[in-house]
């Protein structure tokens, strides 16, 4: 089950108390996000990919830097915790998405963070 979503709102920072606009895809499925299935009662995940600025605000706002790239191009950078994973691809600096790519993963059954994205 593939959905899409128009908007959500995300806190641009801590400090500002202000919300930004938030455009944003998501997918809710079981096994990963990559080769998605069908969502089941054992296993169903809400995946949330971000691109732009509030991509680079999460991805800025979740150092340092992971020891684990799943790319080897020279300048590519990726960031981790649980439930959040985010990258930086030096190639895409100037695509209209922008380099920085965010996902969210939410387990629906635990609530737990749980990102399924392979690289």
């Amino acid at each position: 089950m593939l959905c899409t979503s128009s908007a959500f709102a995300l806190p641009a920072h801590a400090s500002s108390g202000d919300w930004d606009l938030l455009q944003a895809r998501y997918l809710i499925h079981s096994q990963t996000a990559t080769y998605p299935e069908a969502p089941t009662k054992a296993d169903r995940v809400l995946t949330v990919v971000i691109d732009g600025k509030a991509a680079k605000d999460l991805f800025d706002l979740s150092g340092p830097d992971s020891q684990q790239v799943c790319s080897s191009e020279k300048g590519d950078r990726a960031r981790r915790k649980k439930g959040v994973d985010c990258i930086y691809t030096a190639q895409d600096a100037k695509s209209k998405e922008g380099p920085y790519r965010c996902w969210i993963g939410l387990n629906l059954r635990t609530g737990e963070g749980d990102v399924r994205v392979s690289c």
